[in-house]
């Protein structure tokens, strides 16, 4: 296998090199005019250091091979990603003088710089730690591209095209401020023709709460009303709600989301949501389009949000579920780019708040 050839090099006069050349120059045409050995002492000093600088720094940054790595193969967009940068000095004789290096996500034009402060002996590697930042979300990768170095002083600056491309890293969604508690206490309802406890939830969940009056139950949990119109005692069971567990519902439809925006958004929403209500432990699952997540341990939770990671806009119309079920909830969109929970998809409930 023959060896990769060297990248090639271009070098710029810096202000000091323009400098030092139209001294130079002067000191020539000085020269030229006034025949005095000193002034041509100093143009053939002048170029020659010209000359020899951009000579020096070509050859310098020749051997600059880089490697970029990262252990880190998943992030959220906007955090710090841990990675290392390697410079080998693939030269003899010369030195590499503090060379700079661009760190870019991969087709974009985010950029960052990192600068090793020091130089980098030949025939040596050395190894820099940086932190750049991933902004969208996806399978992306982290380029290491333009390093650049003045040799031996800022007269020239030499920038190789030599690069390198980290391994492939999932960034999820940034996640985006939200009132996870006023979502959970206050959700859209059904609307029914009925009144007091059901007036806000189906009769399905109601009814595992309904039950007859046993001899021994406190008398101040009967419910009056409701007993009234059953003509018997009758007990509404209290909600235990360290025991409820949500089950959540996320349709990509394009009806649902119909910009680019509007979904990143959504996403980015859907991401802090997930996250707070595993925090508090009150999640069992969610379900992309026809996917079903488990989010009871943290490699479930990983798996998710790579899902999430990677999801795109859905052509398909969202589902109906029907009946409702117990502690379902469906995420859909709302005014001002926000989100909020139901216990039916958006055709249906629609529908029924229409009415």
């Amino acid at each position: 296998m023959s060896p990769a050839p060297a990248p090639s090099i271009t070098v710029a006069p810096e202000d000091s090199g323009r400098v030092v050349l139209r001294l130079g120059i002067l000191a020539l045409v000085a020269y030229l005019l006034l025949q005095i050995d000193l002034l041509a002492l100093a143009a053939c000093s002048l170029l020659a250091v010209y000359a020899s600088s951009s000579r020096l720094a070509r050859a310098s940054l020749s051997g600059l091979r880089l490697t970029l790595s990262t252990k880190q193969l998943r992030a959220r967009c906007g955090e710090p990603v841990d990675a290392r940068l390697y410079l080998k000095n693939q030269n003899r004789i010369l030195p590499i003088y503090y060379p700079s290096v661009t760190v870019r996500e991969k087709n974009t034009r985010r950029a960052q710089t990192f600068q090793f402060q020091g130089l980098v002996y030949p025939q040596q590697e050395v190894s820099l730690s940086i932190d750049p930042t991933l902004g969208v979300r996806g399978l992306r990768h982290l380029e290491a591209l333009a390093p650049r170095s003045h040799f031996p002083f800022a007269l020239h600056l030499a920038q190789s095209k030599a690069r390198s491309t980290s391994p492939e890293i999932i960034a999820w969604p940034r996640p985006s401020p939200l009132d996870v508690d006023s979502l959970l206490n206050d959700p859209p309802r059904f609307r029914f023709e009925t009144s007091g406890e059901q007036s806000i939830h189906s009769q399905t969940i109601e009814a595992a709460r309904i039950r007859d009056y046993h001899p021994g139950d406190p008398k101040s949990r009967i419910n009056w009303k409701l007993s009234a119109k059953l003509d018997k005692l009758t007990i509404i069971e209290p909600r235990d709600e360290r025991q409820e567990r949500y089950e959540l519902h996320l349709e990509t439809s394009k009806e649902l989301w119909p910009s680019e925006l509007a979904f990143e958004r959504m996403l980015r929403l859907v991401t802090t949501l997930v996250s707070e209500l595993s925090r508090r432990k009150v999640i069992q699952g969610i379900t992309l389009d026809h996917t079903h997540y488990p989010l009871t341990s943290n490699r479930e939770l990983i798996r998710f949000y790579d899902a999430l990671a990677t999801s795109a806009p859905s052509p398909r119309t969202p589902d109906l579920p029907i009946p409702p079920r117990r502690f379902h909830l469906w995420i859909l969109p709302a005014p001002n780019s926000q989100i909020l929970l139901a216990p039916q998809s958006a055709p249906l409930f629609e529908k029924e708040a229409s009415k």
